[in-house]
């Protein structure tokens, strides 16, 4: 799903007329979180395989390698509860003349997660 709906009026020589925004704030709000939690889970995927989560679980993987698996799923998972955050911190008024606006703000936010242990 596209979160771009943008209509373009031209007149007969092609110059433009006039630009709709057809996006919905709640919308892009739920592609963008939705996008940025597969982000999420791709990177932790990366940072630690499946297998190694499930041994975590059922109690194989212990002591400090344990920790250190642990704190890069945390790392990943606070960077995304801060992108969320920011998401869900825009607001918009209700009002047509700021609904582009609200859709902009929304999309501004994106994943640049760069691992710090």
């Amino acid at each position: 799903m596209s979160t771009h709906k943008k209509r373009m009026f031209c007149d007969q020589q092609g110059d433009v007329l006039q630009i709709v925004d057809d996006r919905e704030v709640e919308d892009v709000r739920d592609y963008r979180l939705a996008s940025i939690r597969r982000r999420a889970n791709r990177a932790i995927e990366e940072a630690v395989p499946e297998y190694k989560q499930r041994n975590i679980a059922m109690g194989i993987v212990t002591g400090d390698e344990k920790a250190e698996l642990l704190a890069k799923i945390n790392e990943v998972r606070g960077y995304c509860n801060g992108l969320e955050d920011q998401i869900n911190q825009v607001s918009w008024d209700g009002e047509e003349s700021t609904r582009a606006q609200a859709c902009d703000e929304i999309e501004a936010v994106s994943w640049n997660f760069v691992s710090q242990l």
